[in-house]
């Protein structure tokens, strides 16, 4: 997982950006040479204009700040399975120790509570073999020697306890995590196909309103491209978008899918 956004949702970004800062630039002249075309006065375009910016504004903000919060989600899930692993290494160690106690004193005691064999090591199979460790422990209720020490496995019971609630307090934390990065991809995912139709529609109506005023070059550089709504490609450098391919220019390779990491 990562905190930064992902690349073809920047890219979309900045072509709405792009899109809508046209519209705020050239609007106005653009609007004073359609007035009087099609029954429209100067006025008139200009707040049909500026009505078109405005919805794709809001529309690619909103999708600029999902796609940050869904990045944060990210990151934080970064820290909560750090947490987690942690906690399960704890309970994994009090395990080996717990076993080599058991053998030290009576060896038959670890096949009797289940530590013989290999341990688990995924975090929830640690969990619940822990819990169930624990569970034979405080039940047996005994007492033998070992190392010259009186060991009894209800204390054995409760210093297993503590890290194994540790972990699974990490393991709730984590699930419940990784279901809001799920359901910000989701909302996430529902705003870029919003977008990619209000941006389409968005330039390709500014793309015939410049071409009617006559500037075909502000109309070439609004021109909406498969490329541009799928964040293949982005505005080229100092604000300015790169060319539209051109018929029978090689392709760029398709977008991966962008989903859970």
């Amino acid at each position: 997982m990562s905190n930064k956004v992902g690349k073809t949702v920047e890219n979309r970004v900045n072509w709405g950006r792009w899109v809508v800062s046209s519209i705020r630039i050239h609007g106005e002249e653009v609007a004073t040479r359609l007035g009087g075309q099609m029954g429209f006065e100067a006025p008139e375009w200009r707040r049909f204009m500026d009505g078109q910016g405005d919805s794709l504004s809001e529309l690619t903000e909103r999708l600029w700040q999902k796609e940050a919060e869904l990045a944060g989600e990210r990151a934080d899930d970064v820290e909560h399975r750090t947490a987690r692993d942690e906690a399960a290494g704890r309970v994994l160690a009090m395990l080996s120790r717990t076993r080599s106690l058991l053998e030290a004193g009576d060896s038959a005691q670890v096949r009797r509570f289940g530590l013989d064999g290999e341990l688990p090591r995924h975090p929830k199979a640690l969990e619940s073999f822990g819990q169930n460790v624990a569970k034979m422990l405080h039940e047996a209720d005994l007492t033998f020697e070992a190392m010259g020490l009186s060991i009894a496995t209800r204390e054995l019971a409760a210093t297993l306890q503590s890290p194994i609630d540790v972990l699974r307090k990490e393991l709730v934390t984590l699930n419940e995590e990784e279901r809001k990065a799920e359901r910000l991809l989701t909302e996430r995912d529902a705003l870029i196909e919003d977008w990619s139709r209000i941006y389409q529609a968005v330039a390709a109506i500014m793309e015939q309103l410049y071409r009617l005023a006559g500037h075909d070059e502000l109309a070439r550089r609004v021109r909406p491209t498969a490329h541009s709504a799928l964040g293949v490609v982005s505005p080229g450098a100092g604000g300015e978008p790169d060319a539209p391919a051109s018929p029978g220019a090689a392709e760029p390779p398709a977008p991966q899918p962008e989903g859970v990491e």
